[in-house]
């Protein structure tokens, strides 16, 4: 036997063993623990996130119940603030605002004209596609107290079962 610094059998041994347990040059590939590990974040993600796909379903359903219903309460407050009548058309899951030109003591002519939703220089908006309002035609007049005086519908509902826009007809409150 020969010793291991100066080069002899021993060493050669030691080292054919270490080179046996590495793979060879020129092949790649993933080891068993690579491709358990990679199976299990597969498998929690799959767990996690795709239940979660189904819930941006109803998000158009949602923004356009909220956004209907701020806007009822803007022509509401704008009514009160402005003490005139502002009126609401309802057409096909699209809203109008109008409001009126006289007061309730008589100054002006009686007539309508637009009125601008906040932030914007359009006084409608309509439904983003595939949603609906139901009753899909209706009229709501606020007077100068914010209560509504024309009322063909008491409450609004929106498809998908996002829930339900209601008209208080004493106090004009929306909820």
């Amino acid at each position: 036997m020969e010793d291991a610094l100066c080069g002899g059998p021993i060493a050669e041994s030691v080292t054919q063993r270490r080179a046996a347990r590495l793979p060879p040059r020129g092949r790649s590939g993933f080891t068993m623990i690579e491709l358990v590990t990679i199976m299990l974040i597969v498998g929690i993600l799959a767990v996690v996130v795709v239940p979660r796909f189904g819930m941006l379903q109803g998000f158009d359903e949602v923004g356009y119940r909220d956004r209907v219903k701020a806007t009822l309460e803007y022509a509401r407050k704008s009514a009160v603030a402005q003490r005139r009548s502002v009126q609401v058309d309802i057409a096909g899951s699209g809203l109008t605002l109008t409001r009126q030109t006289a007061t309730p003591e008589g100054e002006g002519v009686a007539s309508w004209v637009a009125l601008n939703l906040p932030g914007t220089s359009t006084n409608a908006f309509a439904a983003p596609s595939g949603v609906t309002l139901n009753p899909a035609a209706a009229t709501i007049i606020f007077d100068a107290l914010g209560r509504p005086v024309t009322l063909s519908a008491s409450s609004f509902s929106v498809s998908g079962g996002a829930g339900t826009i209601t008209i208080e007809a004493e106090t004009g409150y929306v909820h």
